[in-house]
């Protein structure tokens, strides 16, 4: 009686000790109008319904999410859990007092994973650092497996041509990894660096080198499977890379590799692995749900129905999936660190699988205390990372514009690359066309190996986040500007191909004054900037009848909008190129990662950084073409510490990096100056940072857009 007691005066103490936490937290959450309508807690009781322990729930979870919560975290001594959910004034829900079955099974074990990573590695507001993955791993007694395509992306990776992200994945007790396309990125002879680096086997069945597959490492792994024995269950992996990684990657990165057919594959791993003595078999699939792939993930478990294989852990399409065909779960998690799944397998007495997957997002991990000594890792790495990031490629003489441009603190932002051209939206183009030509196939060349086809290409507005001052161009400066780990594509398509999805880009743009010019527009992220092509639209038609004319910059020839039948090579980011109307279209090759791409365009038109870019602020790509007729407009610019100067006086200016023959006049601090139509940069002296005008945006032109504010543009007066 005195130990029911004892625990029972226990649970009262920590239940009110919660009521106490959950009071201290009311107002943060008052303060912050973002925050999630309910507050969750877990409480553990043992056989007797006795409270053990309890644990509070942060953040907008699912309800797989807090069911994976209660069992990462279920204590000793516990037999079942209730999930209590209160609202922001703690009165109880409907919901609240839950119960979760946490009732041991006969045999368990957890998979945690992860694909498409590209690099990121490093916690951000949008990325599950790998030291959390670690300490989840941890607290669920857990393996790690990666579907592939880690060491390719972000500056963290391409940098260091992946080995500090196998620095990573090693101190954050990663298992078994698929080896993804992108792992060929850098050559055989990188790739078979990084696979000797890892503590953990990088692994794939199909992909042979002279009869013998490519991964195997003698004394370390066959290189096609692996079985971990986890809490007396023997888990079976092996892993398959697409064949469609021939088209994307760089050829000569695969001379001399045979990469076999996945499903014939599959069913002889499986087979082997059943032989082993495999409870449980797990195919690490780079393969994703691209229909142009020769072998999909879904593909694969149709044709694998009935098997023994048990799950798919997939990758390559960045796709989220959770999903069950014939019996194989199948389950993707994205891309860059922005899921991390957790399959949990359990097996009875008679030998059934059950497989139950959840999908854990940002918000799960707030609850995740990271594991220090990987976050050291992890901050070492990008400390020397920093170096490398400030290395210098070039000069800019005129601001590479791109993202949004605040024109003072807590201002709002003109997203100016969202509403019409920009040079920074032009440099990427044309990069991405530069790079197609290096991968674009031999059937596309003449008899002397020229490419007898044209080439265009389109970024969309929103992949590219910040601008690069005029100056020093960092590949840092590259790197932070295009964040999504993007990779450039090429397809075939044609005009009427072409005047289709343009007219979707640029049905944001609704309106435009047809005396000032000024566009009124959605500032959609899939607003075009293009390359190789110059559009012509009315802003104020119709949705799908905007666009008056594409034409061809090299060849200098209109395309007719109902023309299907000739061919056009399109390249783009992965993102654009796999929606719309470019979706269902065989993508022709893949190349470079676009930072990457970007980097080594500048290279090319500036002899390796020693020439000056030179680019203006717009070359005419895109232009309006209704009732408004382009003129010359003020702008206005305010200036700082201009104390000396009088009403009247005038100042000179740069436009576009040249002095411009009509200086400016001083009206109460604010220089009105006179310049031809469109955007332009703006600065006072030769090595001042650069300020942005633009009539058809509005900036430097109006003060106020609806609730905006917008501002006008400052520079310092000396």
């Amino acid at each position: 009686m005195k130990k029911l007691f004892a625990k029972k005066a226990a649970s009262v103490l920590v239940f009110l000790t919660m009521l106490t936490m959950l009071t201290s937290l009311l107002p943060v959450f008052a303060a912050d109008s973002t925050a999630q309508i309910y507050l969750h807690c877990a409480a553990y009781y043992d056989s007797e319904g006795a409270l053990v322990d309890a644990k509070f729930i942060s953040g907008t979870l699912n309800d797989d999410e807090i069911e994976a919560f209660v069992k990462v975290y279920e204590p000793d001594g516990a037999l079942k859990a209730k999930v209590f959910e209160w609202t922001e004034d703690l009165q109880p829900t409907e919901n609240s007092g839950k119960e979760i079955d946490i009732s041991d099974p006969y045999k368990s074990v957890v998979i945690l994973h992860t694909n498409d990573m590209h690099g990121a590695l490093a916690g951000s507001s949008s990325v599950i650092g790998s030291d959390s993955v670690a300490a989840l791993k941890k607290l669920d007694d857990a393996v790690l497996a990666d579907g592939g395509d880690a060491a390719q992306g972000v500056a963290l990776a391409s940098q260091s041509m992946g080995e500090d992200v196998i620095t990573i994945m090693n101190a954050a007790g990663y298992d078994v990894m698929a080896v993804g396309n992108h792992e060929f990125d850098f050559g055989l002879e990188q790739l078979s660096k990084l696979r000797n680096m890892a503590s953990f086997p990088m692994i794939s069945a199909n992909v042979y080198s002279d009869g013998s597959p490519l991964c195997k490492i003698d004394g370390k792994t066959n290189g096609e499977n692996v079985i971990i024995d986890k809490n007396g269950v023997k888990v079976g992996f092996f892993a398959l890379t697409t064949r469609n990684t021939a088209t994307s990657t760089k050829p000569e990165n695969l001379a001399g590799l045979e990469f076999r057919d996945e499903v014939e594959t599959a069913k002889e791993q499986v087979s082997y692995l059943d032989a082993q003595g495999a409870d449980v078999i797990i195919a690490i699939t780079h393969m994703g749900v691209l229909k142009e792939s020769l072998c999909s993930s879904e593909a694969l478990a149709n044709a694998m129905a009935g098997t023994e294989l048990d799950a798919i852990i997939d990758g390559h399409s960045h796709t989220v999936i959770n999903e069950d065909i014939g019996g194989i779960t199948i389950a993707q998690t994205g891309t860059g660190g922005a899921n991390v799944g957790r399959m949990e397998i359990d097996i009875d007495e008679n030998n059934n699988v059950s497989i139950n997957e959840t999908m854990l997002s940002k918000e799960f991990f707030k609850n995740i205390e990271p594991d220090p000594d990987v976050a050291s890792v992890i901050d070492s790495v990008s400390a020397e990372l920093n170096e490398t990031l400030m290395q210098e490629i070039g000069e800019t003489e005129i601001t590479l514009w791109g993202g949004g441009l605040k024109n003072f603190k807590d201002g709002a932002s003109i997203a100016e690359s969202r509403v019409g051209e920009t040079n920074f939206g032009s440099i990427i183009s044309d990069a991405m066309i530069f790079d197609a030509e290096d991968i674009i196939p031999d059937t596309y060349k003449n008899s002397s190996g020229e490419i007898d086809i044209p080439i265009v290409a389109i970024e969309n507005g929103g992949g590219f986040r910040a601008s690069v001052p005029n100056g020093k161009i960092t590949r840092g400066s590259i790197i932070n500007a295009l964040p999504y780990a993007n990779t450039v594509r090429i397809k075939e398509v044609t005009p009427a191909i072409l005047y289709k999805a343009l007219e979707g880009y640029i049905a944001s743009v609704t309106a435009q004054d047809p005396e000032t010019g000024f566009l009124t527009a959605e500032y959609s992220g899939s607003f075009p900037q293009i390359g190789g092509m110059r559009i012509s639209y009315d802003p104020n038609k119709a949705a799908g009848e905007k666009l008056t004319n594409v034409s061809l910059i090299a060849e200098n020839i209109d395309l007719d909008r109902n023309d299907s039948s000739t061919k056009i090579i399109l390249a783009s980011n992965d993102y654009v190129i796999e929606q719309g109307e470019f979706k269902d279209i065989p993508m022709i090759a893949e190349g470079s990662g676009l930072s990457e791409a970007v980097i080594n365009y500048i290279n090319h038109i500036t002899n390796n950084g020693t020439e000056p870019l030179v680019m203006p602020t717009t070359t005419g790509r895109i232009m309006t073409d209704g009732a408004y007729k382009p003129k010359d407009y003020t702008a206005h610019i305010n200036l700082k510490n201009a104390d000396a100067l009088n009403n009247g006086d005038t100042v000179q200016f740069y436009l576009d990096g040249k002095l411009y023959d009509k200086p400016g006049v001083l009206n109460n601090g604010v220089l009105d100056i006179t310049v031809p139509d469109g955007a332009h940069s703006i600065k006072l002296r030769p090595d001042q940072a650069e300020v942005f005008v633009n009539n058809y945006s509005g900036n430097g032109v109006i003060d106020v857009y609806g609730n905006l504010n917008l501002g006008y543009p400052e520079l310092e007066y000396q």
